[in-house]
C-alpha cells in the first residue's frame, strides 16, 4: 500500500472516529463528570459510576457523613447540566436516595 493511500485511510478513520457518536457521548460523560466533581467537591470522595443504560450517575458514599453531605445538596445536584438524568446516592447503612436532574441535557 502506498503511503499516499496510507495517509488517506488514516485521515478517514480519524476522521469517522472524531465524528462518531461514541466519542461525543464519551467528552460528555467526561465533561459532565468534571463539572459535578467541582460543583458539588464531596463527591471527589465518593466513587462514581456511570450506567449507560438509565443515564444514571450512581454516587457511593464512603461514609454516612459525606452521604448526609451530599443529601443536603440535593437541591443542587438536580440543577447540574451534564448528561446524566438521574443521581442515586448509595452507602450500605441507609436507603438510596434518587435524585432526578432537572438540566439533563
Amino acid at each position: 500500500m502506498s503511503s499516499f493511500r496510507q495517509e488517506s485511510l488514516k485521515r478517514q478513520l480519524k476522521k469517522e472516529l472524531q465524528e462518531s457518536e461514541w466519542l461525543q457521548k464519551f467528552k460528555q460523560l467526561s465533561e459532565g463528570l468534571s463539572t459535578i466533581k467541582a460543583e458539588i467537591p464531596l463527591t471527589q470522595l465518593c466513587q462514581l459510576r456511570w450506567v449507560d443504560e438509565s443515564q444514571t450517575l450512581i454516587i457511593h458514599c464512603p461514609n454516612p457523613e459525606v452521604r448526609e453531605g451530599l443529601r443536603q445538596q440535593t437541591a443542587k445536584i438536580e440543577q447540574l447540566d451534564i448528561v446524566a438524568k438521574r443521581f442515586i446516592l448509595k452507602n450500605p447503612q441507609f436507603p438510596d436516595i434518587i435524585i432526578d436532574a432537572q438540566g439533563s441535557k
